[in-house]
């Protein structure tokens, strides 16, 4: 008897102290993720051209790169394809090998020589913009690859280079995109236009004018004991603008000579006015400083954009029935375009159209949707359909011509047509929605409606379309350029947007 109490209650302790140590997994586990140390990349923009070789703009990315490998530490080097082509005919090997020692990515290949990026897709519709992006920064990157020996894993804006084109061609080419103006609240790192994005944050960094004058470096060193807790809390990847090279040495930026739509050749090309040479000392060794203390701060973890592709590159490859349902019904309930943690507003839209016209053929939904990707609709969706109800053999018609549209062109239909009217990509989602939500429980209801909904998603839409507006207030950039096509284009690939997660 008293062993049998015995074993009972060294059981019972046991078991309790069991309880308690899954207990303290769990709120240790949580804890962590709550505490989860946000990732911070350290940029630079390799730029400048245009100034002489005499002047010594090349050594400033080369001492970069070997102050970085010294400390152990490293970052992304955005280099425009004219950079690394000057470069490598200069024959500065030295400099692309201490570069290539860390991710190296690119700058756009032109930079901003006119037509810039955002002047070629100023009026391009979506396919052709795609299309020329491709053949464009296609090349740039083959000319990355060739010079650095590495094939660039993102593309950053330069300046107010962008458009969703640009993005959609960049999602072809495996490649994300950074400094984007698209980003929702808490993730930096988002799905747009079939391509990651990484969003840029303002607020870090540009010591650019800083590192020669210990006066001028210290506060903004100082200044970052404040800012970096308070500006990262709860962001998934920020990015830490550490310079642009040549604005180290230089007043004012190289590309003055390219203002207002100005295409100078490069015997017209005039040098910005520099800094003396012998500042440059007092700069690297602030700029050793600075990476010292990033290494130091043990609540951010420095990386590249190169290992932020590999972390948030996973996406899922289907989707089931219950959490297909899940978002659909969320549909029905917010009364608005839906962005799901891990599936976007296309991807769900595709789903239910696919799994619908799968029913309408043989009465059954299929328990494990494939993950369909298409672009949004490239024209914008009506507001109101055409029709107030539809019965629920139209509404079936309606999900196999929106399958056959994602199928056939790899983007949802902005309308489809019943009896002659359109129905937008909106109301479509939520009939949709309300359709699944009954042929799962084995029953097709006599009629439908069919609501007014939303174009497109509106979440952070206001943010977006700010940042997208202000690409035209570039320097470079033509004074009369007209933002409006690619706002437009924008707001409609915002189908395609979700948050990215961290494996």
């Amino acid at each position: 008897m008293k062993l049998t109490t015995t074993l009972l209650l060294s059981s019972s302790i046991l078991l309790v102290n069991c309880s308690v140590e899954k207990v303290e997994k769990a709120q240790k586990s949580e804890n962590a993720q709550v505490e989860a140390r946000p990732f911070v990349v350290l940029c630079f923009d390799v730029e400048d051209y245009t100034s002489p070789e005499s002047v010594g703009m090349d050594d400033i990315p080369k001492w970069l790169a070997e102050t970085m490998t010294e400390r152990g530490a490293t970052g992304s080097f955005f280099v425009i394809g004219e950079k690394a082509r000057a470069l490598e005919a200069r024959g500065r090997r030295d400099v692309i090998e201490a570069m290539a020692r860390h991710d190296v990515g690119s700058h756009t290949s032109l930079g901003s020589i006119h037509p810039t990026v955002t002047e070629i897709l100023e009026h391009a519709s979506f396919e052709a913009g795609v299309e020329t992006m491709l053949e464009n920064e296609g090349a740039g990157f083959d000319d990355l690859e060739r010079i650095f020996g590495q094939r660039p894993a993102a593309l950053a804006r330069h300046g107010g280079s962008y458009g969703p084109q640009l993005v959609a061609a960049l999602s072809r080419m495996g490649a994300a995109y950074v400094y984007s103006p698209v980003s929702l609240p808490g993730h930096n790192a988002v799905w747009f236009a079939g391509a990651l994005n990484f969003h840029g944050e303002g607020d870090f960094g540009f010591f650019d004018d800083a590192y020669h004058d210990d006066a001028l470096f210290e506060p903004m060193l100082a200044a970052l004991d404040e800012k970096i807790p308070a500006g990262t809390r709860g962001l998934d990847v920020v990015a830490f603008f550490a310079n642009h090279p040549s604005k180290v040495r230089s007043i004012e930026f190289w590309d003055f000579n390219y203002y207002k739509g100005a295409n100078p050749g490069p015997e017209d090309w005039k040098t910005p006015e520099l800094r003396p040479l012998e500042t440059m000392e007092t700069a690297r060794k602030n700029f050793g400083r600075l990476v010292e203390y990033l290494q130091g701060r043990d609540d951010i973890e420095l990386t590249t954009y190169r290992d932020m592709v590999e972390r948030f590159g996973y996406q899922a490859e289907t989707i089931g029935t219950a959490r297909l349902a899940e978002i659909a019904q969320k549909v029905l309930e917010e009364g608005e375009v839906v962005i799901a943690p891990d599936y976007s507003p296309a991807e769900t839209f595709a789903a239910l159209a696919a799994a619908l016209a799968a029913y309408g053929t043989d009465g059954q939904v299929p328990e494990e949707m494939e993950c369909r990707r298409p672009f949004g609709p490239l024209q914008r969706p009506p507001r109101e359909p055409g029709v107030a109800e539809v019965t629920g053999d139209q509404a079936l018609a309606l999900a196999q011509q929106a399958h056959d549209v994602v199928t056939n062109e790899n983007h949802l239909p902005f309308a489809v047509q019943v009896d002659g009217a359109e129905v937008g990509t909106g109301s479509l989602l939520a009939l949709f929605s309300a359709v699944y939500a009954d042929v799962l429980e084995g029953r097709l209801a006599e009629t439908y409606a069919v609501p007014p909904f939303a174009p497109h998603p509106t979440e952070n839409e206001d943010a977006i379309v700010e940042e997208v507006r202000g690409c035209k207030d570039w320097p470079v950039h033509r004074e009369d350029l007209d933002m409006s096509d690619l706002v437009e284009m924008t707001r409609l690939q915002m189908w395609t947007l979700k948050p990215a997660r961290a494996r």
